[in-house]
């Protein structure tokens, strides 16, 4: 039975080879290169396989034009596996694969499809590429999984906030410290009813700027603050410092359109922002900066204390020199037009904040800037970090369309 078993897997192999060797023919078939058909024996096969490769041959020969093609000789190093033909004797002994193999021309006899190892190398080639696009797959479906997860999560995210319930721990869910004010009840419902607001809908009106809906979705989604919300909120700080005339220090606010501007225009281009109000005046001139349109950033300038401190909540990011030497030449050309008087800045402490907190992401530079700016305007340290900002986003919605500050 085994012998058997032998024999059968010995005749698909041989079935298999020769099926590689009759496919490299079919490559160069042509109207004078008979078609090989599907014997019905394996002898007959054998016939035909050495039939096509005599045509193939020819048909190579009438395409030079120096005569027979000469086979390239077989370098040792190759060391290519030559199959012998035995000596042809007359004998009817003499088996059929002997007389096919001599009926071949000699310079095929190098050739790697009759290499008694050639299936074994293509069959390992052939695991190989198998083996690497199975690799290839899982990789592909565990980058497919990964942004599946990734996006079931930002879904689920997403209809927390739009699907709101009437409990009011969803506003205790957000954690504070301790010195913070918690967000009550009537919190939770005014940002309810904000939620159900058509985007375009107008729900603040003040120093002729305009607080839509979408710039309150700005705040609750965690996004990028714009210029209306960071100019509003400045605009509150001075009012503040008005109604709280000797409780907190004086204050003005320039917009963020100011430093830009500055920077490109120089003192002419600016010279007019301050025709109604005496700067000199004031304790605290805050200076909010989109540097380089991608990150929030603010300068105070503390005119009693003379300082000008650049807060940046990135690290490993730098001031911006060129911005500084540009409000000192602002801040003693505006004395010299305003009051007539050179203002000495030598001993100006003109430098990058010191211990600022840190944004843990790329959103919230926008609310650390109005942050650092709520605080150091009341004499207020600044005890905040990046686990404050869910609290303040809330906090700020509330404080904007309500149209005043909570301290």
């Amino acid at each position: 039975m085994n012998s058997v078993l032998a024999f059968e897997k010995e005749i698909v192999e041989k079935s298999r080879y020769l099926d590689l060797i009759r496919k490299e023919c079919q490559d160069y078939q042509s109207e004078i290169m008979p078609v090989l058909k599907q014997p019905e024996n394996f002898q007959d096969q054998e016939e035909d396989l050495v039939m096509a490769v005599q045509e193939k041959i020819k048909f190579i020969r009438k395409l030079t034009d120096n005569g027979p093609a000469v086979p390239t000789p077989l370098k040792l190093s190759e060391k290519q596996e030559i199959v012998e033909i035995p000596t042809v004797v007359q004998s009817k002994e003499v088996d059929r694969k002997t007389k096919l193999l001599h009926a071949m021309p000699s310079y095929l006899w190098g050739s790697i499809f009759l290499r008694s190892n050639y299936v074994e190398k293509f069959r390992r080639r052939t695991a190989q590429r198998n083996e690497l696009n199975r690799k290839r797959l899982n990789e592909a479906h565990q980058l497919y999984l990964k942004a599946k997860h990734k996006r079931i999560a930002y879904e689920a995210g997403r209809h927390k906030k739009l699907i709101l319930t009437h409990s009011v721990h969803v506003i205790e869910e957000i954690p504070i410290s301790s010195e913070l004010i918690p967000l009550t009840k009537e919190h939770h419902d005014w940002l309810m009813e904000l939620s159900k607001c058509p985007l375009q809908e107008v729900i603040a009106t003040k120093f002729k700027l305009d607080i839509r809906c979408s710039d309150i979705k700005i705040l609750t989604d965690g996004a990028w603050l714009n210029d209306i919300i960071i100019n509003f909120y400045m605009n509150l700080l001075a009012e503040r410092s008005e109604k709280r005339s000797g409780q907190v220090p004086s204050v003005y606010a320039m917009s963020t359109f100011f430093a830009p501007r500055l920077l490109q225009s120089g003192f002419d281009g600016v010279k007019s922002w301050t025709s109604r109000v005496d700067l000199f005046s004031k304790d605290i001139i805050l200076v909010p900066v989109h540097h380089n349109g991608v990150h929030w950033c603010l300068v105070i300038i503390n005119l009693p204390a003379k300082t000008m401190l650049y807060y940046n909540t990135i690290q490993r990011g730098r001031g911006d020199p060129k911005l500084m030497r540009a409000l000192v030449d602002y801040l003693q050309m505006e004395s010299l037009d305003k009051r007539g008087l050179s203002l000495d800045t030598s001993d100006f402490r003109i430098e990058d904040a010191q211990n600022v907190p840190q944004q843990g992401n790329t959103d919230d530079c926008g609310v650390f800037v109005c942050m650092f700016a709520e605080y150091l305007t009341r004499d207020a340290p600044i005890t905040f970090c990046q686990k404050d900002m869910k609290y303040f986003r809330t906090k700020m919605v509330l404080e904007l369309t309500s149209g005043q500050l909570w301290k």
